[in-house]
């Protein structure tokens, strides 16, 4: 099993859970049921850069891990293949609402902004490799820039799998002419959608963007859940 390189701990249960922990997140579509903890006996491991949706395993697993009060992001990818309006029809771009072990919440994409933002915070048109505006989303916040109460390194590939697999966010991106830092101009258009990660790219392409219906395997469904927490 490919635990998340956290330094902190494998948990049960939810409510016990600190920033930093981990907690195994189950799916066994027999009973199209999400389920946290208990044994991952006759659960497939997911791999690290998701499994096509296509074939997914009936009862399967991967890890969620806790960023803030009430709100878990996976470790990794889970589905590839599968498109934002796929996704954005069946509710998991803004908010599927699920009752997973007694925990009612929605599971749904990250927020990863709308352009490049420069070092002001303020949009950009040209990536200066300083994340995402605005600079407050999911993407930057946790994972680019995270420490997770010391936990973790930012942007560590052995916490979040992500230098390999692009993750869809929730955000459509601001329409217009984006030039990477390759020097390479792209068009965003109404269609477009953002997408984080893929950062072993030779353009270090961690802000970036493609059609909502782009089905490819290096394309994934990274899940959060947020839920109220006491």
């Amino acid at each position: 099993m490919v635990v998340p390189a956290t330094a902190g701990q494998l948990r049960e249960n939810l409510s016990d859970m600190k920033i930093g922990d981990y907690i195994v997140w189950k799916y066994d579509n027999t009973i199209s049921g999400y389920i946290f903890g208990g044994s991952t006996n006759g659960y497939t491991e997911i791999p690290l850069t998701g499994n096509p949706l296509a074939s997914m395993p009936l009862k399967y697993f991967w890890y969620a891990i806790k960023v803030d009060k009430g709100l878990l992001i996976a470790d990794r990818v889970t589905s590839n293949t599968i498109t934002w309006d796929w996704l954005n029809s069946n509710k998991f771009v803004e908010g599927s609402p699920r009752i997973i072990s007694e925990t009612s919440g929605v599971v749904r994409c990250p927020s990863g902004g709308v352009i490049y933002a420069d070092a002001n915070g303020k949009k950009s048109n040209a990536d200066l490799g300083l994340g995402a505006f605005p600079t407050i989303n999911e993407w930057d916040e946790y994972i680019k820039n995270g420490h997770l109460g010391g936990k973790v390194q930012p942007n560590d590939d052995n916490v979040w799998h992500h230098h390999n697999v692009f993750s869809w966010a929730k955000e459509s991106p601001a329409i217009g002419t984006w030039t990477t830092n390759a020097g390479t101009s792209l068009s965003a258009t109404n269609t477009s959608r953002i997408v984080r990660g893929y950062e072993s790219r030779s353009d270090n392409r961690g802000v970036a963007f493609t059609g909502s219906s782009a089905s490819q395997n290096y394309i994934g469904f990274r899940p959060v859940f947020e839920y109220k927490e006491v």
